[in-house]
């Protein structure tokens, strides 16, 4: 039998299983007290012992890749310690102007930002990108789930 090559995650991998098995034991044993079987105390348990079950899987057969795909050095997988201050300066701001501007046009401009600095896309890509998750956001929290948040001046 081949060894794995990250033993941390091999071993990580191994608890996640064993606890999504008894997790999963758990839920079916509280299926029998559901009325239904889509609906009840079981529901919850059932899917995270499947989740845990299916991620843990998917980490034991990776901890045993080559270490030929060794991980990226910090240039080559893109991140950049300086862009840290400037997107914790960004949350800052955003969540000071939130209650003054409200929430869409917070989210819209702390979205552009992020986008250029995190992402380093171009400006339109940039706002384009704004657009369509603060609506995917608004449609989501305060249409469909009725959450209320800040209006300010505009919306």
């Amino acid at each position: 039998m081949r060894l794995p090559y990250n033993l941390p995650d091999f071993f990580g991998a191994l608890l996640s299983i064993a606890i999504g098995i008894v997790v999963s034991l758990e839920a079916f044993r509280l299926h029998a007290y559901s009325p239904s079987q889509y609906v009840g105390d079981h529901t919850l348990p059932a899917t995270l012992g499947l989740l845990l079950i299916t991620l843990g899987t998917g980490l034991l057969f990776h901890s045993f890749r080559d270490k030929k795909e060794e991980r990226k050095t910090d240039a080559e997988s893109g991140f950049r310690p300086k862009s840290v201050l400037p997107c914790l300066l960004v949350l800052l701001l955003y969540a000071l102007v939130i209650d003054i501007v409200g929430y869409v046009l917070a989210t819209f401009l702390a979205s552009i930002a992020l986008f250029r600095v995190i992402g380093s896309y171009k400006w339109s890509r940039s706002i384009a990108m704004a657009i369509v998750l603060t609506g995917c956001l608004y449609t989501v929290f305060v249409v469909w789930l009725k959450i209320a948040f800040p209006t300010g001046f505009f919306f």
